[in-house]
Parts: C-alpha cells; sequence; structure tokens
C-alpha cells in the first residue's frame, strides 16, 4: 500500500488489494469487518479519515459480491439499493439522488441529513464489487475539500478490467 503526501495535508490513499486510489486528509484508518447480507456473508474493507474538530469523517470501502448473486441483478439497481442501505445504516433521511457513472461503470450518488450532519455518498459497482465513498459533515458546514475527496477517487485499470471480466465469466 503506498501513501504519499500532498502539499494539501492530505494522503493518497492507494489499496493494490482494493483496485482504488483516492485523496483523503490524514491520518487514514483501515478496518475489515464481516457482515451478514441477503446473499451471504460478505467483507467489508473500510478506510477511514476523521477530522475531529470539525466533526467531519470521510470513509472509502469496498465489498466483494458473490459474482452470481451480482449477475442476477441489474448493476443500477444494486448501487442504488446500496445507497439506501447506507442511509438507513446511518439514521438519515435522503435528500436527493442521482445516478452516475465512474469509467463507464454504473454509479449512484446520495445526499442526506442525519440529526446535525450530512451525508454526501457515491457508490460504484465494478463487476461483483461495490465501492462506497462517504462524508460526514456538521449541517451547512462541508470540508473544503469535499468535491476533491469524490473527484479523487480513481480505479486501478488492471483491477477494473479482472473485475468487470469475472462477471461476464
Amino acid at each position: 500500500r503506498l501513501i504519499t503526501v500532498d502539499q494539501l495535508d492530505r494522503d493518497v490513499v492507494q489499496s493494490t488489494e482494493g483496485g482504488f486510489s483516492v485523496a483523503l486528509p490524514g491520518p487514514v484508518s483501515e478496518e475489515r469487518r464481516s457482515q451478514l447480507t441477503d446473499v451471504g456473508e460478505v467483507t467489508l474493507h473500510t478506510f477511514i479519515a476523521e477530522r475531529k474538530e470539525s466533526s467531519t469523517a470521510y470513509y472509502v470501502s469496498y465489498t466483494d459480491f458473490p459474482a452470481s448473486a451480482v449477475s442476477q441483478a441489474k448493476p443500477s439497481d444494486v448501487v442504488s439499493r446500496a445507497s439506501l442501505g447506507a442511509l438507513e445504516a446511518l439514521g438519515a433521511t435522503g435528500v436527493s439522488s442521482r445516478p452516475l457513472t465512474l469509467e463507464g461503470f454504473p454509479g449512484w450518488e446520495v445526499e442526506g441529513i442525519s440529526g446535525p450532519r450530512r451525508l454526501k455518498g457515491r457508490f460504484y459497482l465494478v463487476g461483483p464489487r461495490l465501492y462506497q465513498q462517504l462524508l460526514l459533515h456538521p449541517e451547512g458546514q462541508p470540508p473544503a475539500d469535499a468535491e476533491a475527496f469524490f473527484e479523487s477517487f480513481r480505479l486501478d485499470p488492471q483491477v477494473a478490467a479482472m473485475l468487470s471480466g469475472a462477471q461476464r465469466s
């Protein structure tokens, strides 16, 4: 795993195993958690950066689902359901949602409010892998690097090709 620091006091986290890179304010912690889903047990890999002084948290995670389960569903439905699940898990009320794409892969963006906090999330499905980017911050106080965080997310082309090939086989 490669972490470099640029002049904006952000780390570029590159997950070789996850097949992505993203700019996060440091320090970044990593956790893995098993999660029971309607298609069986999966592992959620999450990278977290918190700015306690501004009550702001950045999350990037990925989960590999069984290819057989994903191939039965429309990719746009998978990302849409994932975004609703994230809102629900955080006790948030959705205020907007829209489809988007990342390098040709289906995605979904959602915004919500949970008490005094605002949430914005982007979800992408690359083959059987679901990527999630979440940002939580106090209502009306988005961090200056919010857009840079979302726009910095990049897929490793080799991993993306491998994952999209896995879905077709």
